[in-house]
């Protein structure tokens, strides 16, 4: 039984904590730049900085994912964490750009090596019937602690000052690090004593496996939105003079995602999860239109909540899509890839969103991102049904 898995237990322990005190360092985060970054795009350069760094790490942080033990590796990247929020008390106190900058690249090359691991580790303790109920409850567990860690950082900020936000994100991170120094996978030893372990090789697979790459493409769209969501809810909530409307947009978004989740693997059942996944993205740039009336509050909740809706539909399907389709032994430096893809779409998107927002305005690059992404919808469900993709929660089914 799932809920019986001591390991999965003190994962999703580990990522309730650790989440809240992460979202709130971005609120505080959001909240430093606002006071001294007047121009979109260079808040979007400075946001940009960690992520290169760990693009960088991330060929080098899979092929350790698939070779040493998986507890030690998020362990010693949970106590890495910890020092993040530590550089931004030098960045209060003498308003310092470079101190936030450093924080990120900190934040950064733990999350290469942290968040990789965890997306590895459920196949080797999980049966692989149960890993689309696991992906839509971490999918939960992940939102429960945005929609705590929101609340608790939306009341902080007006109430005390932004240290005592980084404060509280030192504790969750080193909750997070005890929590780790209990968690038992079982190593991939056989794999390791036979030959070395390359990153290229999960490129090949990747390439060669036309159900990996339209999940990567599809997941990549929807990232290229996600970089620059903060940017847009931050220009939203300034647009209209309401500083809370950032969290009651995310409150929303958030609570969208935790109904969602709930129903995701109840409404899915064993259908196909290509063919799924490729039609969320037209839920998606519907939202995304919804999202562009900016200055009708009950419009842009509405938009969220649909679009957490789809979130937590979306995520769980394209994670079990590429635990199902790839065998254990790459499943580190696969999802090392993915997050490496993820974070350079992260970094394209706020340079995009940035410019965006100061040439268009935040109407316009909404409708221009959502008819993108009804168009790649229609495209990747063509080529899906095209090449008679198959992958069920349920069975091995193969393209």
């Amino acid at each position: 039984m799932l809920w019986r898995n001591r390991t999965f237990l003190l994962l999703m322990t580990g990522e309730v904590v650790a989440g809240a005190g992460m979202w709130i360092s971005i609120i505080a985060n959001l909240q430093f730049m606002q006071s001294l970054i007047p121009s979109e795009t260079v808040k979007a350069l400075v946001l940009m900085c960690g992520l290169v760094v760990s693009i960088l790490l991330s060929p080098k942080a899979g092929v350790i994912i698939d070779t040493y033990d998986k507890g030690k590796i998020m362990m010693l990247a949970s106590l890495i964490r910890c020092l993040s929020p530590v550089f931004m008390f030098p960045a209060l106190a003498n308003d310092s750009l470079i101190w936030m900058i450093v924080s990120l690249i900190v934040m950064q090359c733990s999350a290469a090596f942290y968040f990789p691991t965890v997306q590895a580790s459920l196949p080797a303790i999980l049966s692989k019937d149960e890993l689309l109920k696991a992906n839509s409850i971490y999918l939960n567990i992940s939102t429960l602690s945005r929609i705590g860690g929101t609340a608790i950082g939306g009341v902080l900020v007006v109430s005390m000052d932004l240290s005592m936000l980084y404060v509280c994100s030192i504790i969750a991170y080193a909750v997070l690090a005890v929590v780790t120094l209990f968690l038992r996978i079982p190593p991939i030893t056989s794999r390791r004593m036979k030959e070395k372990v390359e990153f290229r090789e999960v490129l090949t697979i990747s390439r060669q496996d036309p159900a990996l790459f339209v999940g990567l493409i599809n997941n990549g769209l929807v990232t290229l939105f996600l970089g620059g969501v903060n940017l847009m809810i931050l220009n939203l909530s300034t647009l209209q003079n309401e500083p809370q409307l950032m969290g009651w947009i995310y409150m929303a978004e958030g609570f969208s995602i935790f109904v969602g989740g709930l129903l995701a693997k109840r409404w899915i059942g064993n259908k196909n999860l290509m063919a799924s996944s490729t039609l969320m993205l037209i839920f998606f740039g519907i939202s995304q239109y919804g999202m562009s009336f900016a200055s009708q509050k009950v419009m842009i909740l509405a938009s969220f909540a649909v679009f957490g809706f789809v979130v937590a539909f979306f995520f769980p399907v394209t994670a079990t899509i590429f635990q199902k389709r790839l065998p254990e032994h790459q499943q580190g430096r696969f999802f090392s890839f993915k997050s490496m893809l993820d974070r350079s779409f992260f970094l394209i998107a706020l340079g995009v969103t940035g410019v965006g927002l100061d040439l268009m305005g935040i109407s316009g690059y909404l409708l221009c991102i959502g008819t993108l992404t009804i168009l790649f919808g229609v495209g990747t469900y063509w080529y899906s049904k095209k090449h008679k993709l198959d992958v069920r929660a349920q069975d091995e089914a193969a393209a």
